[in-house]
């Protein structure tokens, strides 16, 4: 009996990348048994586009919706709200696990697997290694496997010191198994998801993808595929600009809050998120970047309060903290 996947595509206002990722799914060499489409909200011609491949979707919220079509079978989720990428793998996860797919494979909308990538995944997948993940190297993107976190030296906080990883072309064989990932193409085992639960979805956006691994490798190794090939359709380019935003404010609260839960001693419970602080204060200072003050404050609070959720609105700029 072959095992069933379903794919979970969250999306937001990327209907031209979300088309082009339904034509990369439909060329897979293993096809699934259902491409599951969770919309946040959408405003833009999201709903349009899909007719146009060929999906007749109403836009109507709070409904699943299923069509199959020659095409394979469809499944659309229009949330009746914005709820992030953490609230929309929540979601999506969710769904796909409570109608027992075996496998689901989570990415964003701007993804594009190679046609071998779900194959691949599949064959590396198994009872002991429950998570397996794609690289994103290409020609145009350097991705790198995180095999190790430092949760336990408060005096180690910056994520570029905490994490330990490997770029491709160190990484020795097929396969190495990690400790981080993002929500951007890994295969999870439905009966781990059924184990630990479903993303947080409070964290709105940033660190979703890092905690749900974080409980994942509690249960299960996960491992980085070096031959199974995803490509990100958006580059990111670092800015010159140092000025923190809604963005920055979500990955410092997450941040902090990731570090009281799951410091494995009480210096980094209580001691990293304020040493962590205190440095970014102090870089403010020097580059007069008041408003960065303002954003890491309200976001080490939030922390400390525990006050999760959609608390700042996308494209907040420091200074309207």
């Amino acid at each position: 009996m072959s095992e069933s996947i379903c794919i979970v595509i969250v999306t937001y206002n990327r209907c031209e990348y979300l088309i082009n990722l339904l034509d990369a799914l439909l060329n897979q060499s293993t096809q699934p048994e259902a491409i599951l489409i969770f919309d946040n909200f959408s405003s833009d011609n999201t709903i349009q586009k899909l007719r146009d491949f060929g999906l007749d979707f109403m836009n109507t919220v709070d409904v699943l919706q299923e069509r199959t079509t020659q095409k394979g079978r469809f499944l659309y989720y229009r949330n009746g709200f914005n709820s992030g990428g953490s609230g929309g793998f929540y979601s999506g996860i969710k769904l796909a696990s409570e109608m027992n797919f075996d496998y689901i494979w989570c990415m964003d909308d701007d993804v594009l697997p190679d046609k071998e990538c779900l194959e691949v995944l599949m064959e590396n997948v198994s009872e002991d290694n429950r998570i397996v993940i794609p690289t994103r190297t290409d020609d145009k993107y350097k991705d790198f496997a995180v095999t190790k976190v430092n949760m336990s030296n408060p005096f180690i906080y910056k994520i570029t010191s905490r994490k330990t990883w490997l770029y491709n072309e160190e990484i020795k064989g097929d396969v190495v198994e990690i400790v981080d990932m993002p929500f951007e193409g890994p295969l999870i085992a439905n009966s781990l998801v059924k184990e630990i639960g479903l993303p947080n979805k409070d964290l709105f956006i940033i660190f979703d993808d890092s905690e749900y691994a974080y409980r994942a490798s509690k249960k299960t190794k996960l491992l980085y595929c070096k031959r199974a090939v995803l490509h990100k359709q958006i580059i990111p380019v670092a800015s010159s600009d140092s000025t923190f935003n809604w963005k920055n404010y979500y990955g410092w609260r997450n941040q902090f809050w990731f570090d009281k839960k799951y410091g494995t001693n009480v210096f980094v419970k209580l001691l990293r998120p304020y040493l962590q602080s205190f440095d970014l204060y102090l870089r403010a200072i020097v580059k007069r970047k008041w408003s960065n003050i303002k954003v890491v404050h309200r976001a080490l609070h939030d922390a400390n309060k525990n006050l999760f959720g959609k608390l700042v609105e996308p494209g907040t700029k420091g200074e309207d903290f």
